[in-house]
């Protein structure tokens, strides 16, 4: 997943499970974020705040919105560790993205960046989302 705005960017790369597959908690997958915000600064990190279905739920959500069906998309993750909302704006959309940075040591522990999407990079966006949803379904 990745989000721009200027000089600013987000992005989110899902790396693994949390855990292996006969624990609890099985479905949790790990994110891992490079930040950079407006004066250049990177910041890395990751955090285990999202679980499989509902990274199948964001795509959805996404995929509604583009539809024209909702006035706006807003995540409810069971970790507000990351957030998304978006709603239409103009010929696109505007999304904003949190991502709690949960080991960083300066300070500033959330990388946060609003940023206009075209519809085409709304559609690229739910289509990488489902071929993650592919490699990283649901485990019983």
């Amino acid at each position: 997943m990745y989000f721009q705005d200027g000089a600013s960017s987000l992005r989110l790369d899902v790396v693994n499970y949390e855990l292996a597959a006969d624990s609890d908690g099985q479905n949790w997958l790990v994110l891992r974020c490079t930040w950079v915000d407006e004066e250049g600064t990177i910041r890395k990190d990751s955090n285990s705040c999202l679980t499989t279905w509902e990274l199948r739920e964001l795509s959805a959500g996404l995929k509604v919105l583009r539809a024209g069906l909702k006035e706006s998309y807003h995540s409810d993750f069971t970790e507000s560790f990351f957030q998304v909302d978006a709603w239409p704006a103009g010929e696109g959309f505007q999304v904003d993205v949190s991502f709690v940075l949960p080991n960083t040591m300066d300070g500033d522990d959330t990388a946060e960046l609003s940023c206009n999407m075209t519809a085409a990079e709304l559609q690229a966006l739910t289509d990488e989302l489902d071929a993650l949803s592919v490699k990283f379904p649901d485990r019983p």
